[in-house]
């Protein structure tokens, strides 16, 4: 669904190669979601055999042939419906911390800690790349800052959660060690 509606969205605004499709995923989207854009035609040839959209091929000087692809009215329908079922979306968001937290009992702490750490210095990456984004998109339309102020807060939320997951395996690790010395 969620590849659908992107490509989709991103044909709405102009017709564009497959290449282009995959660097605005890359570039654009990348921090967003979590989609595979390594193989882009597959999708695009099973849309363009649903009619949601069309495929040229574009005259150009090599011998690679380019294809450029646009959006049909049957396309600006779904689109439309892709749109609105993900905004009703109930589903929460699956974050694999979530299981590994599950089984921090059989986990040692020494052995854990780097990895939090290292993901906390991920989020401070992330943080820092929003931020930039929020600077270089300055007079975007509103659905750009929004989006990055979505993700901006779920990072401070990421963080704020690790930083506490850290404190709390330390405090933990803190008793054992007082206990074991007794």
């Amino acid at each position: 669904m969620i590849q659908k509606l992107i490509i989709l969205g991103f044909l709405k605004k102009h017709p564009a190669s497959g290449y282009d499709l995959k660097k605005f995923i890359k570039e654009d989207l990348g921090i967003f979601s979590q989609l595979n854009n390594y193989s882009i035609y597959y999708p695009l040839g099973k849309m363009e055999k649903e009619g949601l959209i069309t495929k040229k091929e574009k005259k150009n000087d090599g011998h690679v042939k380019k294809y450029i692809y646009s959006i049909t009215p049957k396309g600006e329908r779904e689109f439309s419906r892709l749109a609105r079922e993900a905004l009703m979306s109930q589903r929460r968001p699956f974050i694999e911390l979530d299981i590994a937290l599950y089984f921090l009992p059989f986990l040692a702490a020494n052995d854990i800690m780097p990895f939090l750490r290292l993901r906390s210095r991920f989020i401070d990456n992330v943080k820092r790349w929003l931020t930039a984004k929020e600077r270089e998109l300055k007079g975007y339309p509103p659905n750009f800052t929004l989006l990055l102020k979505h993700h901006h807060k779920l990072a401070d939320a990421e963080k704020e959660f690790i930083d506490d997951i850290i404190k709390t395996i330390k405090r933990s690790s803190g008793k054992k060690r007082r206990a074991n010395a007794s």
